[in-house]
């Protein structure tokens, strides 16, 4: 069963309206260093993928584990984690949802 989806935080450039995924500092289309706070629904597809067999020592002990980058409307792209069930499999332009946020980042599950 899918949960609620999450919304994601990004940054709306006050000068043309382009949005970005934080941190910003300068609006690449308009030169704007004026920005505010925005949220997009978290939908998207999976970009590309990898999974992680071999971490740094802080995540040793969550191998293997899913990273995806994740396509979002409005042509955004970041990292996230994916929390795949099993049996699930990772596939490019395969449609996801933002599930939570921690501080790791995003989580996602496959829709």
């Amino acid at each position: 069963m899918s949960r609620s989806v999450e919304n994601i935080s990004v940054e709306k450039c006050k000068g043309c309206g382009k949005l970005f995924m934080s941190p910003v500092y300068v609006c690449s289309a308009c030169g704007s260093e004026e920005f505010e706070p925005e949220v997009i629904e978290g939908e998207g597809k999976i970009y590309t993928h990898t999974t992680i067999r071999i971490a740094p020592e802080a995540f040793m002990d969550q191998v293997p584990y899913h990273l995806a980058i994740v396509e979002l409307p409005h042509n955004l792209r970041l990292t996230a984690r994916i929390d795949l069930k099993e049996g699930e499999k990772m596939e490019i332009g395969r449609p996801v949802s933002c599930i939570r946020k921690d501080d790791v980042g995003y989580w996602f599950e496959l829709r």
